[in-house]
């Protein structure tokens, strides 16, 4: 009996599961989030908060978004570059982690995109605590 349960329930975790990966090629979502990069640094906040998704845009309004740009300048130094790109899978989602050099240190942008290529997340974090894995 548990032999042909247990297929079953595999395949329904399957299904369930797939339509929350999100269907940008690789390339395309790093593009995307250095996309989103840009407009925070031109402070274009109203661009991004049209690619968020229903729940992202309800936790993050566009006044929230505004202060983060200048926040991050304030407390690492003057933005340098991007020293490298990382995109996978993150809670079930794609994620892209950009790591932005500043003056003082490097921090991880991760953005989370949904189903139809949306913003379900968006984070600055110490480097230390980016959870996808280097491109090889």
């Amino acid at each position: 009996m548990k032999k042909v349960v247990r297929p079953v329930v595999v395949a329904v975790v399957v299904s369930l599961c797939s339509p929350a990966f999100a269907q940008l090629a690789s390339d395309a979502a790093i593009a995307k989030a250095e996309t989103i990069l840009k407009s925070l640094q031109n402070g274009q906040t109203g661009d991004v908060v049209k690619e968020l998704d229903p729940k992202m845009a309800q936790a993050l309004p566009e006044e929230k978004l505004k202060a983060a740009w200048p926040g991050l300048i304030s407390q690492f130094g003057a933005y340098k570059s991007i020293n490298e790109r990382r995109d996978g899978q993150y809670q079930g989602r794609q994620a892209v982690e950009l790591f932005l050099a500043f003056e003082k240190d490097t921090i991880v942008m991760r953005t989370v995109f949904d189903a139809e290529g949306r913003i379900g997340g968006l984070v600055f974090r110490p480097k230390d605590l980016a959870v996808l894995p280097a491109r090889k």
